[in-house]
């Protein structure tokens, strides 16, 4: 009898405590490796250039309202290669040159995401809005002598070389696949297109894709 009691006040507890919701109310972050493809762009005043491929990072968590639901944030880093062909100025006589580099950006953006179903396979969307943050290794200034206290290795005087960088209004969207493969742990491949508000020329849309390994708390 005291047996049948105990089953009786336990079980509902036991039921409220196991939620058998796979996202409903739950962190998550998730780390990705993510491809760019190959990007060609033309500039005011005629000087082109092509971003190569280049394989970067992407870092997201968020916390899901439901099963559908998300909002949260996300990071991204690459450092692609590129080859242009910068033109001359009005009244400049030489003619063009070629130019190859490395820059790096890294993308900090508020995410919101819709999971279209609420069970464990769900194809979703996404879209994002933030800045992206463009360093370069184009001069941007003579070079500049100083000092300064470093904490590992003390007192350091050296040259520094100004760049061109910037951050720069960059917004998205994407969709995929999210497979929940447990209460804690899920995969998704996604593919996404994103805008930066570049200068001198337009709005760029760069294509990447990326597969997650999430987890969830």
């Amino acid at each position: 009898m005291l047996f049948v009691f105990t089953l009786a006040v336990i079980a509902p507890v036991s039921a409220d405590e196991v939620d058998s919701s796979l996202r409903k109310k739950r962190w998550e972050i998730m780390l990705a490796p993510q491809f760019t493809l190959a990007k060609n762009l033309g500039f005011d005043g005629g000087t082109t250039a092509k971003i190569e491929d280049t394989v970067g990072f992407n870092f997201q968590f968020g916390y899901n309202f439901n099963e559908h639901w998300s909002l949260g944030g996300l990071f991204s880093w690459s450092r692609p290669d590129y080859q242009a062909v910068v033109q001359p100025a009005q009244g400049n006589p030489a003619g063009p040159r070629s130019q190859t580099g490395t820059f790096e950006t890294n993308t900090f953006a508020l995410i919101g995401t819709y999971n279209v179903l609420a069970g464990p396979v769900t194809p979703f969307i996404d879209v994002n809005l933030g800045g992206t943050y463009v360093h370069t290794d184009i001069v941007d200034g003579p070079p500049v002598t100083g000092c300064y206290w470093d904490p590992w290795y003390g007192y350091i005087c050296g040259v520094v070389q100004p760049t061109k960088s910037g951050t720069f209004l960059s917004y998205g969207v994407g969709g995929g696949l999210r497979w929940d493969v447990t209460q804690w742990l899920f995969f998704r491949g996604a593919a996404r297109q994103q805008w930066i508000d570049l200068p001198n020329t337009g709005v760029p849309s760069f294509t990447i894709f990326k597969l997650d390994v999430g987890f969830k708390f």
